[in-house]
């Protein structure tokens, strides 16, 4: 009888704990009418205040179960590129319109781009830099990696990452030159480097095809 009784403690306390963990993961997300706002900053651990792979998978379900969403209203400093590059095909294919007050910046500029209708309020700011990938972390793939991608050396390593630096620099490119931004402004956000950031003003990003909704 007490195993039993503590078993269905247990059970119960797991079930308490999950509930609280998916409750702190949803508070990036609310509804009101057909406006789902997603702020990363609202996330209770540091660590998940940025885009992640979480948000794209709860992003997708809300959207799925709530089929009167037509505005996504961003709020954050960034992430994970691959995870906001999935958040963008998603609000692509939900035909979604973007909308900001505050900030957007780094890789949420790409789900901010994804909008069939991208609007920016007054006040507010896109921010755009170059990537950047830690030197740790480059340390880290490298050992993971290494026997998996029949690497024999750190340069052939190196060679590997040189090409693919400039394959995700071509595909981001490519991604805004297909939301209609400027060739020429799309060089532009090169411009900031990793630990740094660009605000252009209101008329650059109109003028090219970033925001594209200037009544607000």
């Amino acid at each position: 009888m007490y195993l039993n009784n503590f078993t269905t403690v247990f059970r119960v306390c797991l079930l308490a704990i999950t509930m609280l963990a998916s409750s702190a993961q949803a508070d990036k997300f609310s509804i009101n009418g057909d406006i789902l706002t997603y702020d990363t900053s609202l996330a209770e651990k540091e660590e998940n205040q940025e885009i992640n792979w979480d948000d794209a998978e709860k992003l997708e379900a809300l959207l799925r179960k709530n089929a009167e969403v037509k505005v996504l209203h961003l709020e954050s400093y960034g992430g994970l590129t691959a995870a906001a590059m999935h958040i963008a095909d998603v609000v692509i294919d939900y035909e979604l319109n973007t909308y900001v007050d505050g900030e957007c910046s780094s890789s949420c500029v790409t789900i901010f781009l994804a909008g069939e209708k991208r609007t920016l309020a007054r006040g507010s700011w896109l921010g755009f830099h170059k990537t950047s990938w830690e030197s740790d972390s480059i340390k880290n793939y490298y050992e993971s990696e290494k026997e998996n991608e029949d690497w024999d050396n750190p340069f052939e390593f190196t060679e590997w990452v040189f090409d693919d630096t400039q394959e995700q620099i071509l595909e981001d490119f490519e991604y805004m030159l297909e939301r209609g931004v400027t060739p020429s402004f799309a060089i532009k956000t090169l411009r900031a480097d990793s630990d740094d950031m660009w605000y252009p003003r209101r008329k650059e990003l109109v003028a090219a095809g970033v925001v594209t909704d200037t009544s607000n």
